[in-house]
């Protein structure tokens, strides 16, 4: 049971989180081209949600594996005391901590202080490969197999998700920008 929850954020992370940087350069870009005839606030909104909601599931899911046994509770063990401790500790603070100062709202509407973060997050990503890699190396459970540490093609489609996620989230913001102002004119329309 504890395992399905700890895939969760792992899930999350691969589909979402990945490349959310690249989603976030998008709204970047469209804002510095496009000024005020596409809305970026809300779709930065959405981006900004979804990163503290990741970054509660993802604290929940560890708490509940340092709490409850689980199949997996050597390697989890050994990654957070054994030698390569200090990047283990480093990916889960970029990954689930750090993030949450977007819950204070004046810094969760800057969108470089968003972008630097999903960097970071994304750099947490790139930790955890690390971590795999070195302690199967370290503890001899490497299979000599070292093309994953290239750039292949489930990271090229995890930086296409992004864009994806990106434009998903310009489209929904602007829908919901065009949604709320036809509504307030009903409602001034239906008041005169």
């Amino acid at each position: 049971m504890i395992d399905k929850i700890a895939e969760i954020p792992m899930f999350i992370g691969k589909n979402i989180i990945g490349g959310i940087f690249i989603g976030v350069a998008l709204i970047i870009l469209v804002r510095l081209l496009f000024k005020e005839k596409i809305e970026t606030i809300i779709s930065l909104e959405i981006i900004r949600w979804i990163i503290i909601t990741y970054c509660f599931i993802a604290s929940i899911s560890w708490l509940l594996l340092l709490i409850f046994p689980h199949s997996e509770e050597y390697a989890f063990l050994n990654r957070a005391t054994g030698p390569y401790a200090w990047a283990y500790w480093l990916m889960l603070l970029m990954n689930t901590v750090v993030p949450f100062i977007l819950l204070n709202k004046s810094i969760g509407k800057k969108i470089y202080i968003i972008f630097f973060l999903t960097l970071f997050m994304n750099i947490g990503w790139i930790f955890e490969y690390f971590i795999i890699f070195v302690t199967s190396l370290h503890r001899d459970f490497s299979d000599g197999n070292h093309t994953d540490l290239l750039l292949n093609s489930r990271q090229i489609k995890t930086l296409v998700k992004g864009f994806f996620i990106g434009l998903i989230s310009l489209v929904a913001g602007n829908g919901i920008r065009k949604w709320s102002t036809l509504t307030k004119e009903k409602r001034t329309h239906n008041n005169v």
